[in-house]
């Protein structure tokens, strides 16, 4: 009873919150950031519809194979990230440009093959990149005008009509554009702008691990979503893409407009999601519900913008390096177990991939049910699940960087921001709290602010600029 207690607890509470979304918010000198994520996407989308990857190796499929290799190539840039990473964005781009221009151009080259898995391994790298940009250097405004370029540029391309993937464009120029698109803004991320915790807290994990869980079973659902959708049914494709460009409405009136809570957002989702399976279900005997089951589709597809818009967010509030790291390792080991029994029910046993997928949907419903007060605790009854539709959830940094105030001293963003805090009266220990990093972290931090403004003490802080605050030195 606890459970579904939990599971209804006011829903008014998360209908209200004190700051709105405003595109008044999205910086310019961040569109690199913004975009590098959404091109990769929807390159990725691109690729996987209008440039197949062919035979593989040893029996297995080549796109099992470049996937397992986008995989290891994810998580070896992912664990060699630093704050020194300009090196890993330019091998990731180089790669990714070494593999794909021959993988576009070459059609019919028996090193096709070779290159789309270099291709791949390039383009693991610069998700990687992309992923962590679009996490740790823009806010929330910025990342919804990445979500909804990449939501709409990936429906279109989905509607495409599949006779045409040989044209010139489709095939090869429109992917050279975007590849060429999406280097450019990755080459101009600058190590600077991405501020990350040094620090996470056992708290900070859990919240962390709960975000992960939701992307992971997302996309254990999506795998069926595309498996028994076939593109030749061009009149219920049109439901498809009807469906999809309502699911992005849904999606992002639900956190523009009516700033509902990630929980419920996920609610509605499962809802459609439920829907499309048992649709999927019942087609099979009754053909006329074909169309139905393909517009539910669609607005099942909210799950995949809202699992990648709530995990950066996620990871702007909780993780370190060494956080996102760990979860990285995590979610690669994962996908494989999450994505593989859709894989392998679509090939060999395609007359039971419906069921198969009404079983998964209706498994991670009850997981999640069963699961609720925990996930509830640590992800969305915190005040930061508030933030998800607010103007900014960055940490205080990023408002204090935009302030002329600390400029002519030189000070490096954590500078800025227990600059920010000590002119705030707060003490080593709130300081600490509020970062989720150690007291001697702030210590060291603070004994270098003041010898690059040349104090000792922060009343001299108070009085460079300008604070009449009577507050005792610890």
């Amino acid at each position: 009873m606890q459970n579904f207690k939990c599971v209804s607890n006011s829903f008014a509470d998360t209908l209200h919150n004190s700051e709105s979304i405003s595109l008044k918010s999205v910086r310019l000198s961040r569109l690199c950031y913004i975009f590098a994520y959404a091109l990769e996407l929807v390159l990725f989308s691109v690729r996987g519809h209008f440039m197949p990857i062919g035979d593989g190796i040893f029996g297995l499929n080549g796109r099992t194979v470049a996937m397992a290799v986008h995989g290891i190539a994810s998580l070896i840039v992912m664990l060699l990230w630093s704050e020194r990473f300009k090196r890993l964005v330019w091998a990731s781009v180089i790669v990714c440009v070494a593999g794909f221009v021959p993988f576009i151009l070459l059609y019919d080259s028996p090193y096709r093959f070779l290159f789309s898995l270099i291709a791949y391994a390039g383009l693991g790298g610069v998700v990687t990149s992309a992923r962590c940009g679009f996490a740790f250097a823009i806010n929330n405004a910025e990342r919804i005008v990445g979500m909804i370029f990449m939501f709409i540029s990936c429906t279109v391309v989905r509607y495409i009509d599949t006779d045409i993937a040989n044209m010139l464009w489709w095939a090869k120029i429109l992917p050279l554009i975007l590849l060429a698109a999406m280097c450019l803004c990755l080459v101009m991320f600058k190590e600077k702008d991405l501020e990350v915790k040094e620090e996470s807290t056992k708290q900070d994990e859990k919240g962390m691990y709960w975000g992960l869980t939701y992307f992971i079973l997302y996309f254990a659902i999506d795998g069926y979503i595309w498996s028994f959708l076939d593109s030749d049914n061009r009149y219920e494709y049109k439901f498809l893409l009807v469906g999809t460009l309502l699911s992005a409405v849904i999606l992002f009136g639900s956190i523009l407009v009516l700033k509902l809570n990630m929980r419920h957002i996920w609610n509605i989702f499962f809802v459609f999601a439920v829907i499309m399976a048992m649709l999927a279900v019942f087609s099979v005997q009754r053909p006329s519900l074909l169309k139905t089951q393909y517009f539910f589709s669609g607005l099942s597809l909210m799950g995949w913008p809202f699992s990648i818009y709530m995990l950066a967010c996620i990871q702007r509030r909780y993780a370190s390096y060494k956080l996102l790291k760990k979860c990285t390792l995590i979610f690669v080991l994962a996908s494989p177990i999450a994505n593989l029994p859709d894989e392998i029910i679509s090939y060999r046993f395609p007359q039971y991939t419906p069921v198969a997928m009404l079983i998964v949907v209706l498994v991670c419903v009850v997981f999640l049910l069963i699961t609720a007060p925990m996930h509830y605790k640590h992800l969305f009854d915190s005040p930061w699940a508030k933030q998800i539709s607010e103007e900014d959830m960055a940490l205080l940094q990023q408002k204090v960087e935009e302030k002329d105030r600390f400029e002519k001293y030189g000070l490096t963003p954590r500078q800025k921001e227990i600059a920010a805090l000590l002119l705030a009266a707060k003490t080593r220990r709130q300081i600490a709290g509020e970062l989720g990093v150690s007291e001697s972290t702030v210590k060291n931090h603070t004994s270098e602010l003041y010898k690059k403004l040349g104090i000792n003490s922060r009343v001299e802080l108070f009085r460079i600029f300008g604070v009449d605050e009577n507050t005792n030195e610890e």
